[in-house]
């Protein structure tokens, strides 16, 4: 049985047409609501201190804690105030009542916007914290909303499992496909597949909006992230309800995306004219998944959905771990990149 299709696939009309225009637009609104956003802080007295100190060393901090110490363990993850956001969405929808489109939209959107605000409106009371406070609890929250250990530590279990039954355990709890009859070339295309995706979704999306608002921007990308990988599909239960967090997912990663196809480009040997022509060919995949294919020369497959790559080889485990080795890359010069624009911005 197929999985559910998720609403936020790229098609061709969202890559074709006027990208230029709609990236320039979305980059100069992002501009503005970063200026109205602090302004708005300072107006309350809440942004007294030093700010682009503060929030370097807060960068720099939860980075540190991610390469050091990583993910909370399995055995106390539902602990995790990250997952909570799952939770609470998951409540939302057992008590939605089906049957009118209408009243699913309206829903999907004011439960969408309880989660965003239950989970982000705190953040911008951080600041009215002591400093060392401040610069503690804001690492450690910014912390939740990426995570560049956990990619390596995934893609690195799925190429040293021990047999295929254990690797598709494994892919399986990282990919919406079933997996059950997957053999070893498509589980590695899977792994190389979620890896490349997450570059956008887990390290570099949160680092944009960070860089521009704070542990707060952090937060609420993490969030609507969230909501969209509960009921962001087009299934029948969530058609509607998922329609919004599916939408919002869209428009806070468009930019994002784009810097992680550039980054994966620009740490390996890839062409920008061949990534960006496939991009324009292929329906249905994710432009850093396009962009993962030529860095690392490999046929990546979902097999009823898409194929990229159709001259290269099939996928291995060696390309896992060159895979991992150039989202490591573009991460550090991502990572470089969010100081100067921080220094830059505040």
């Amino acid at each position: 049985m197929k999985k559910p299709v998720a609403h936020s696939l790229v098609t061709r009309s969202q890559i074709g047409g006027v990208p230029i225009l709609y990236s320039l637009f979305l980059i100069c609104f992002v501009l503005l609501c970063h200026i109205l956003f602090w302004d708005f802080m300072n107006s309350l007295q809440l942004q007294t201190r030093k700010l682009l100190i503060d929030q370097i060393v807060i960068f720099a901090i939860a980075i540190l804690i991610d390469l050091t110490i990583g993910d909370p363990p399995e055995k106390i993850e539902k602990y995790y105030p990250i997952v909570w956001i799952s939770r609470l969405m998951y409540l939302f929808d057992r008590i939605t009542r089906r049957g009118r489109a209408g009243r699913e939209k309206i829903l999907g959107v004011v439960y969408a916007l309880l989660t965003i605000s239950s989970f982000s409106l705190p953040c911008l009371m951080l600041p009215c914290l002591p400093e060392l406070v401040y610069i503690v609890l804001g690492s450690l929250i910014f912390k939740m909303t990426f995570t560049i250990s956990g990619l390596e530590r995934f893609g690195r279990k799925a190429w040293q499992a021990d047999n295929l039954e254990s690797k598709r355990a494994l892919v399986g709890k990282m990919v919406s496909r079933d997996v059950s009859d997957l053999d070893d070339e498509h589980l590695n295309s899977a792994t190389i597949e979620s890896v490349a995706e997450n570059l956008t979704d887990s390290v570099i999306s949160p680092f944009f909006y960070f860089a521009f608002f704070g542990v707060f921007g952090a937060m609420v990308y993490r969030v609507v992230n969230t909501l969209d990988a509960v009921v962001g599909y087009k299934t029948r239960r969530y058609i509607h309800f998922g329609l919004f967090s599916a939408k919002a997912d869209d428009v806070l990663n468009y930019i994002p995306e784009r810097i992680a196809v550039g980054l994966l480009i620009l740490a390996s040997n890839a062409k920008w004219k061949d990534v960006w022509k496939n991009v324009n060919e292929t329906e249905g995949v994710h432009l850093t998944i396009v962009a993962m294919c030529y860095a690392l020369k490999v046929k990546l497959e979902k097999i009823g959905y898409y194929t990229v790559g159709e001259g290269f080889g099939v996928a291995s485990t060696v390309h896992i771990a060159r895979a991992i080795r150039i989202v490591k890359r573009s991460t550090i010069t991502f990572a470089f990149f969010c100081i100067v624009v921080i220094a830059i911005l505040y």
